[in-house]
């Protein structure tokens, strides 16, 4: 199943789209790499669900990857007394109680509206004068003082607040660990499964990537770490954590409240823009086509913002409820890969990837040369595509990086490669039978291009060839012209 789609496509499993056929539905119509959301499923269902898009992809011999999307330390309002909504009228006195267990209450008998947290410092970590934000930001506090385990707050914006909804502090340094229990817990699983992807949520220094790349070393697994970008502190220090994380996400939902929705789009780009010039995937998240949740069809400005990610070169775009509880899964994927290939018909027009350079890379002098000198091979040359050998994925992703107008594929003997690929932008990646010599590999690989009419007699492609004794080394670049429409094995090769 070659489908040369340059912009992946990350879609959300839930309870709209775990069944088989749907899952065989959504790889059919342009999903990459499914999202499994930890903080909306037990074990059984983590367990469940990669064993069911294994053995789908397995079917449908789609290199597709599994995503294992941890909570992380989200700090919350506790229970409501009944489970009934609280109004939180505006100027209104409150209480936030740090107390395990404490449950709230409307105000009462000349008290204050009471409300508790499961977050026992957060009356350690907020400052008077800071801002304490409720329900993704419907609900916006400010803080008056701290006495003991209490948070005295008054109600700037006001409105009606559910129990366990989300609390965000904007201007507070928090001093949540990066990992909770639970986070601990899903993340053996998630490597029992054999997740190829694990996000770490609310990242706000490289020290947290390092400690769960760490973890999973300690565990003898080998997936690879996305830290989701959504804090203030992490938008800070992104050139240190590109420099540990395998990949980021662009995660607008939280950020968007943190930062304030008219910062969103210029910091969209930055980390996109600092992303490429890491040569690490980016995945670009959160309400795409929020409004094909109920609706059949996206918005215009939904359709704008895809295109807009793509434009400037994320490598992936995102789905989530829209494909978890959606009433449209498979339709929203199917819409958002045709705004994607039709805006991949303009994108190099808008803008020239292979003359973009990176700076302060960290890879070998050979390897950049190499990979970059096929890039410009193929342009130069007209070749029909870049055809790169790889073990471990490295070169493929570094040429990547290189966001060349020529489509790549990376022919590979690993299926766990194949399923790692499933990011790196403008990379189809297929697995060989075996693991063989490098003239055996290149005879396969061209012989699956001839068979799927990528390449015919007289076409030239290009052929990169990275190294087993370094990941990330490539060492040979060709360029070959196909000699006829026979197999390259039939010629004696």
């Amino acid at each position: 199943m070659l489908r040369p789609k340059r912009t992946k496509i990350v879609a959300t499993i839930g309870p709209a789209s775990r069944h088989p056929r749907i899952i065989e539905q959504l790889i059919r119509a342009g999903v990459d790499v499914f999202r499994l959301n930890a903080a909306h499923c037990d074990h059984a269902t983590l367990r469940a669900d990669t064993q069911a898009i294994r053995a789908v992809a397995k079917e449908l011999g789609a290199g597709v990857g599994v995503l294992v999307d941890l909570e992380g330390p989200k700090i919350r309002v506790g229970a409501l007394r009944d489970a009934e909504p609280i109004f939180l009228p505006r100027g209104e006195p409150l209480v936030i109680v740090c107390e395990a267990g404490y449950v709230g209450r409307k105000a009462e008998d000349g008290q204050p509206i009471r409300i508790g947290t499961r977050y026992l410092r957060l009356a350690h970590d907020v400052r008077p004068g800071e801002r304490v934000l409720l329900d993704d930001g419907m609900i916006e506090l400010k803080v008056n003082r701290v006495d003991g385990r209490e948070i005295h707050a008054r109600v700037v914006h006001g409105g009606l607040l559910k129990q366990h909804k989300g609390i965000n502090l904007p201007s507070t340094k928090v001093s949540t660990a990066p990992l909770s229990e639970k986070d601990r817990s899903d993340l053996d699983v998630a490597l029992e499964c054999g997740a190829d992807f694990v996000a770490i949520s609310f990242v706000r220094k490289a020290e947290d990537v390092r400690r769960l790349k760490a973890i999973i070393k300690a565990r003898g697994a080998d997936a690879r770490v996305i830290a989701k970008i959504e804090r203030p502190e992490a938008v800070d220090a992104i050139d240190s954590i590109l420099a540990e994380a395998d990949a980021i996400m662009v995660a607008r939902g939280d950020m968007g409240v943190e930062l304030g929705p008219e910062a969103v789009p210029a910091v969209q780009k930055q980390l996109i823009r600092k992303a490429i010039e890491a040569r690490k995937p980016v995945i670009t998240a959160t309400q795409m086509l929020e409004s094909m949740i109920t609706n059949p069809r996206p918005t215009r400005a939904e359709a704008s913002d895809v295109a807009n990610a793509i434009y400037d070169g994320t490598s992936a775009v995102m789905l989530s409820a829209e494909t978890a509880s959606g009433k449209y899964p498979v339709r929203s994927v199917r819409i958002m890969a045709r705004i994607v290939r039709r805006t991949e018909v303009d994108l190099f027009a808008e803008w020239e990837f292979t003359r973009r350079r990176k700076r302060g890379e960290k890879v070998s002098g050979v390897t950049l040369a190499t990979v970059r000198a096929s890039a410009w091979a193929a342009l130069m040359a007209e070749a029909k595509l870049i055809a790169v050998y790889t073990e471990s994925g490295s070169t493929a992703q570094l040429l990547a990086g290189e966001r060349t107008a020529t489509q790549v594929y990376a022919f590979t003997p690993s299926a766990r490669t194949v399923q790692r690929l499933a990011l790196a932008w403008g990379v189809t990646a297929v697995k060989l039978s075996r693991v063989q010599s490098v003239r055996a590999m290149v005879n396969e690989g061209e012989e699956i291009l001839l068979e799927q009419h990528l390449v015919h007699r007289g076409d030239r492609y290009v052929i990169v060839v990275g190294t087993s004794r370094r990941p990330g080394l490539a060492n040979i670049m060709k360029i070959r012209t196909v000699e006829s429409d026979e197999e390259p094995a039939a010629r004696g090769e």
